[in-house]
């Protein structure tokens, strides 16, 4: 999607839980492929000539789709980092001495993604 945005934005806040704008407007984007052509023309035009109040009227219209599908992604995420971590339980540290580095990482990322999550 070529919306203009350097991927290192498309970021949910680590403190906060709260999402990038960024985020929100490529998902609503790609829903809106699926779903209303016409839209998805209608806020790529806003988006690149910088109409926000049109931009933000879509937002607005797709909202509970766009939360839910945000939801469903975040709930995949976390299921899929539990399996990750559970298969971290018994490894042998010598033999992979990253580990302890990987589990904090992974919970961290838990934490933020819970932290989206009851944002939504």
């Amino acid at each position: 999607i070529n919306m203009g945005y350097d991927h290192s934005k498309m970021l949910f806040y680590k403190d906060t839980g709260e999402v990038s704008q960024e985020v929100w407007d490529v998902l609503l984007y790609q829903m809106l492929g699926k779903s209303n052509p016409s839209d998805q023309q209608a806020l790529y035009k806003a988006h690149m000539s910088g109409d926000l109040g049109s931009k933000q009227s879509l937002h607005n219209k797709y909202y509970l789709q766009t939360s839910a599908a945000l939801l469903n992604h975040v709930d995949n995420f976390l299921k899929q980092l539990d399996k990750l971590s559970e298969k971290t339980n018994g490894r042998d540290l010598n033999v992979h001495p990253r580990l302890p580095m990987i589990r904090k990482h992974n919970e961290f990322v838990r934490r933020t993604f819970l932290k989206v999550r009851e944002n939504l």
